[in-house]
């Protein structure tokens, strides 16, 4: 029998590879985006695409500072947007 709490520490630790998995995703897509917006002579989509890409990559990176500084919290919130998203009575 496997103790829960080791079955929820892999969850956590496969949930949050699959998020780093999709955020390395979204980067070389929207690298791969800009320069195609740049060769079609479209320079400022290509600025917009890697100016929100950069925001995007800040507030990823603020977000986890935040977790490790208040682990608690991020704790109670995922897991009160893991209910919402489970719990839909559509």
């Amino acid at each position: 029998m496997i103790v829960t709490g080791l079955k929820a520490g892999s969850f956590g630790a496969k949930f949050l590879k699959k998020l780093y998995q999709g955020k390395r995703a979204m980067g070389k897509a929207s690298k791969s985006a800009a320069s195609f917006a740049a060769k079609k002579n479209y320079a400022k989509t290509s600025q917009f695409i890697t100016g929100a890409s950069k925001k995007t990559h800040k507030g990823f990176m603020n977000v986890k500072k935040a977790a490790y500084k208040y682990p608690k919290s991020a704790a109670a919130v995922s897991g009160a947007l893991a209910w919402d998203i489970v719990d839909r009575n559509d």
